[in-house]
């Protein structure tokens, strides 16, 4: 009997074995004929030096990877030395077994995984641990970035998407750069046409370090997360696709009043008409509610938009209700600090037609 059960076990695991086998193997070829296809370059690009040279560096990379885990990347690699043969510099980030054997991966989605995970920049890991936290890394995925979500040189430890590189430096060799991670940067079932930038505000604290202001002085990042979490998850959107241009035109911005609405229109619109909305919405100055309610009938409120200023239409101490251009403000002082405060209304603020069309062409 434990004869036979000794069989029955060794013969699972060997199936196990074997199952594990045939994945990696059917996950490689996939991901091979994307990366062949993806880094395709005009035939005898490089000369035979070059090609043994970037071979030898497929090969030895290769190696690396299986040895700590990284077998699909790894057989990758070997199908594909193409990705070696590009003159282009790259920094890989290789996803761990793991989270391929763990999830089913459409096959429509290991395109864009790939390119997502992959900079066309070589960074070692201390050059990304030198990186200010919300620096943005562009990927070979057409628009789309990741950052730096945390980076601390006393623990010596880098998280890119809140993922972080568990393998530093795997690889660093001629023009590539191979940092290991235990998950993908986004969700494998993720919707990438429909994948948010994140916010990049590395520019604005720079330019704050330069010139001796404390850093910081808006957190915006803050703001987009806390706008989601409380239901305004579109004008989170519409605030994070158009932020960096508010930052640059408001550089001595010190404070901010949000006044978001639960839905925004012409999110998917042109990046000029969508940022005119948004400025509309925002007050360069903190109001409180309190402060709204002790402002006159008709009293004029200056926004982002420049010449287009709101109007308080109804305000009362006692009844604690404001209007502001025929909009009441349904959900009072929803988050606040010292630098910003965001109050909820009820719609969207009345643009006149001609302004939109205008903008619209």
């Amino acid at each position: 009997m434990e004869s036979s059960s000794s069989s029955s076990s060794s013969s699972s695991s060997s199936c196990s074995r074997w199952w594990y086998a045939l994945f990696y193997f059917a996950m490689s070829i996939t991901l091979a004929i994307i990366i062949t296809t993806s880094f395709h370059s005009t035939p005898n690009s490089a000369t035979p030096t070059q090609s043994s040279i970037k071979h030898q560096l497929s090969l030895t990379a290769t190696h690396v990877l299986k040895s700590h885990g990284f077998n699909v990347i790894a057989t990758l690699l070997h199908i594909s030395p193409d990705l070696f043969l590009s003159s282009q510099q790259l920094t890989i980030f290789a996803i761990h077994d793991r989270a391929f054997s763990d999830s089913l991966v459409p096959s429509s989605a290991l395109n864009p995984l790939l390119l997502y995970h992959i900079v066309p920049t070589k960074y070692t890991f201390q050059e990304l641990l030198n990186k200010p936290q919300n620096s943005c890394l562009e990927t070979l995925l057409r628009g789309k970035k990741t950052v730096v979500t945390r980076s601390s040189r006393r623990q010596r430890s880098v998280e890119i998407n809140n993922v972080l590189i568990s393998h530093p430096d795997l690889f660093v060799q001629g023009p590539v750069s191979i940092q290991g991670v235990l998950r993908p940067f986004a969700s494998l079932s993720q919707d990438w046409d429909n994948l948010e930038s994140p916010v990049c505000v590395s520019s604005l604290r720079q330019h704050h370090q330069r010139k001796l202001v404390p850093k910081n002085r808006i957190e915006w990042p803050r703001i987009i997360h806390l706008l989601r979490s409380k239901g305004y998850a579109s004008f989170a959107m519409g605030l994070n696709s158009v932020i960096e241009g508010i930052i640059q035109d408001f550089k001595d911005l010190d404070s901010v009043t949000i006044l978001a609405p639960p839905d925004l229109p012409f999110l998917a619109s042109a990046s000029p008409l969508l940022q005119r909305i948004v400025k509309f919405h925002m007050l360069p100055r903190r109001f409180s509610f309190t402060e709204l309610t002790s402002l006159p009938e008709m009293a004029s409120l200056r926004t982002l938009l420049d010449h287009k200023d709101l109007q308080i239409t109804t305000s009362s101490c006692f009844s604690q209700i404001v209007a502001i251009n025929g909009v009441e403000i349904a959900s009072p002082d929803i988050s606040a600090s010292n630098k910003f405060v965001i109050h909820g209304i009820s719609e969207v603020f009345p643009m006149e037609d001609e302004e939109l069309s205008s903008v619209l062409g």
